[in-house]
């Protein structure tokens, strides 16, 4: 024959095949268990594909261009599953073509782009990273003013003209004109040697940078190390007690160990003359920023916080010699801020929010990013000591940058929510600026002002030993601030420290005797002028005021009807919240016979108690046409209305309080809701009656006057 044969031989037990060859074609011969395999034609070149026993063929991938357009799913088949190889698990699937190439194996099938795995459990969690920080990011600067004598004069008033400039920053440096200069009586023996305060440990841990608390998420893209940073977080700790003595000591020798040394050992080096200049604030910030991106060692440093100036001291006067006497009265003395005319916190005696605090800092203490309670204003001040670098973040920016810091920590139970996040997290400024939150710079030198605006994050960290003096305060454009907060607390069940109502109504009050003074009088003082500013039919402030009452009308109209009416007590009002939502309770409440000292809103009063509505009673301190009276004499500027509003609020205050009726409860009356048109019900005060009877004589010829003018 001229054909040769191809022997292939098999193992014992299996059928010797041979396949004859065509002519003009070599045979091809594999030894072994395996495919049979054709010869190739003539001009090309055969392969010989040789493998292990038990092993399977490897596999090539399709050239560019030719990858298969069907995609499908690949699952994982279990014991249970309809399949051929269903009794075979999936990792003795890969085991029996050899543990050398399962992983080899694996890679492959991850390679297929036409393959969809069915991931059944959650791939690898990995703590979120941050995006490492170039070193040429700059920060914006703060707007710096150097008033004038006169517009340094009124307070409040000179605030508000820099909102609208300084507001988009969050922060502001007020430079006071060179004669202010008041006496720091911090300095005084007295304070300086025997007023102690405790201290906080700042610890910033260089190896274990990471919270165990914080939030785990997946993250693709944060194989690379040499491309992300962890989270740095900052552990605080009660530390010993000092007086200003003591710490300055303290924080002058550390200054010094930390910095000088460096210099001095570099001097010996290279023989110059050794370097006695204290470090820049440039310096201070260098080293601040390797603390909270890339800490190489631990580091510990003190820090006096939130110290009570009404029992340890304050450093402003209070009290002594005639020349002294315009730093007392003044209000740039941040004793008086909170109380000043035209701050709303006057109509609230809240001491946590009034009372002005101290903070005593050395070189790298720091306060860590948080906004004030309750949105406030804060002003502060440097006594003395080394200059305070602030970064804020504006109030615009308030809601991007919680959701950014809230993405790293998890969500926290009732008692872990009373210590926030922005506490103990040590979030650098420029990694912020970098996320896209724009980030503001403020450099405060002894004897400066600092003006914090409303829901402005900040931090801040020290040059040196200082001094610095910190008070809040309420202006008009706070109220939309306090609103958002107030329901914001609402809804998470937690309790304010100021009252929304008691302050607004508080202040309508105080607008309206302005207005009634503006009108009538000839000198209009800067009182009455900021008053007159914000009412009217436009103004910010009577337009809050009839919102308010709006809302209020519509939880009466639909809530209150199946409860019986009562006039609410005022001695015992700064105590009552609701026992569901801890809502302030100041303009209404719900009450049951079967309990004394639980209140609940309109809105929760279901919850209350199971008792039914015939034994709950409604309490209200105006009735909506009263609160009509108000919003007309804030919107229309009508004297009449003023007069009719300041009558209801005197007779008011100067009525004896009238409590719930209780079975046994003799003699005593209650005031039903008056509704509209009905003047018979109006309250009665027998010892102001001639009073009484005057101020309608007024309103009638008001009201005459009035028409007159109309016609």
């Amino acid at each position: 024959m001229g054909i040769e044969g191809l022997h292939k031989s098999s193992k014992s037990g299996n059928v010797d095949k041979f396949l004859s060859p065509p002519p003009g074609f070599e045979g091809c011969s594999k030894s072994g268990n395996v495919d049979k395999l054709l010869s190739p034609p003539p001009g090309f070149k055969s392969v010989n594909t040789s493998s292990k026993s038990g092993q399977v063929d490897k596999l090539l991938s399709p050239p560019p261009g030719f990858e298969s357009q069907i995609r499908f799913l690949l699952k994982k088949i279990h014991g249970g599953g309809e399949s051929s190889s269903k009794s075979v698990p999936r990792q003795e699937q890969i085991n029996r073509y050899g543990t050398g190439d399962a992983d080899s194996f694996q890679k492959q099938l991850n390679r297929r782009p036409w393959i969809v795995h069915d991931h059944t459990t959650k791939p690898e969690v990995r703590p979120r990273r941050l995006p490492r920080v170039s070193k040429k990011v700059v920060l914006e600067k703060a707007p710096v003013f150097n008033p004038t004598e006169e517009e340094f004069s009124d307070t409040l008033s000179y605030i508000a003209s820099l909102r609208e400039r300084s507001e988009p920053y969050g922060i502001c440096c007020v430079v006071p004109p060179p004669s202010w200069d008041p006496p720091c009586l911090l300095g005084e023996k007295k304070i300086w040697e025997s007023s102690r305060f405790f201290t906080q440990v700042q610890i910033f841990d260089g190896v274990h940078t990471e919270d165990p608390k914080i939030k785990k998420e997946a993250d693709a893209d944060s194989d690379d190390d040499d491309t992300f940073d962890k989270v740095k977080f900052c552990r605080t700790e009660l530390g010993n007690e000092y007086t200003l003595e003591t710490f300055k000591n303290f924080a002058d020798s550390y200054l010094e160990s930390h910095f000088r040394v460096k210099e001095k050992v570099l001097a010996s080096m290279y023989s110059s003359p050794s370097v006695d200049a204290w470090p820049t604030v440039a310096d201070i910030e260098k080293e601040f920023r390797k603390l909270l991106e890339n800490p190489l060692v631990d580091l510990g440093v003190l820090y006096g916080n939130d110290i009570d100036t009404k029992t340890f001291g304050s450093g402003f006067p209070l009290s002594g010699s005639s020349e002294s006497c315009n730093y007392k009265t003044s209000g740039w003395n941040l004793n008086n801020t909170a109380k000043r005319p035209g701050s709303l916190l006057s109509f609230d005696d809240c001491e946590s929010v009034c009372v002005p605090r101290l903070s005593v800092g050395m070189c790298l203490s720091s306060q860590l990013w948080k906004c004030e309670e309750e949105r406030l204003y804060s002003l502060c001040y440097l006594h003395t000591g080394a200059p305070r670098v602030w970064y804020s973040v504006a109030g615009c920016h308030h809601h991007k940058f919680k959701a950014f810091m809230e993405s790293f920590v998890p969500k926290m139970s009732g008692e872990q929510l009373k210590k926030s996040y922005d506490s103990v997290m040590a979030m650098s400024p420029y990694a912020l600026h970098m996320e896209g939150i724009p980030v503001t710079r403020c450099v405060q030198n002894r004897g400066q002002y600092v003006i914090l605006f409303p829901g402005t994050y900040y931090s801040a960290v020290d040059c040196g030993f200082n001094c610095l003096e910190i008070a809040n305060f309420a202006t008009l454009d706070w109220l939309p601030h306090k609103e958002v907060d107030a329901l914001q607390n609402q809804e998470k069940k937690r309790k304010s420290l100021l009252s929304y109502d008691k302050i607004l109504f508080g202040a309508a009050s105080e607008a309206v005797n302005c207005l009634k003074e503006y009108s009538l009088s000839k000198k209009k003082t800067a009182n009455m002028v900021r008053w007159f500013n914000a009412c009217g039919k436009e103004g910010m402030f009577s337009n809050t005021v009839k919102s308010r009452v709006k809302k209020e009308k519509s939880r009466v109209q639909f809530l209150s009807s199946p409860l019986k009416p009562q006039r609410m007590d005022i001695d015992d009002v700064s105590k009552r919240a609701c026992c569901v939502c801890f809502v302030d309770l100041h303009l209404s409440a719900v009450k049951c016979s079967c309990s004394t000292d639980r209140y609940s809103c309109l809105s929760h009063m279901r919850d209350l108690c199971p008792c039914p509505c015939y034994k709950k009673s409604f309490l209200y301190r105006y009735t909506i046409d009263e609160l009509n009276i108000l919003v007309e004499a804030l919107e229309q500027l009508k004297l009449s209305s003023m007069f009719k509003w300041g009558n209801i609020d005197c007779n008011y205050c100067a009525a004896p309080a009238i409590r719930s009726s209780q079975p046994g409860d003799k003699g005593k009356k209650t005031d039903e809701v008056m509704t509209s048109n009905n003047n018979n019900n109006k309250r009665t005060d027998v010892e102001a009656g001639d009073k009484k009877q005057k101020v309608r004589s007024i309103i009638e010829m008001l009201n005459v006057k009035e028409e007159n003018d109309d016609e």
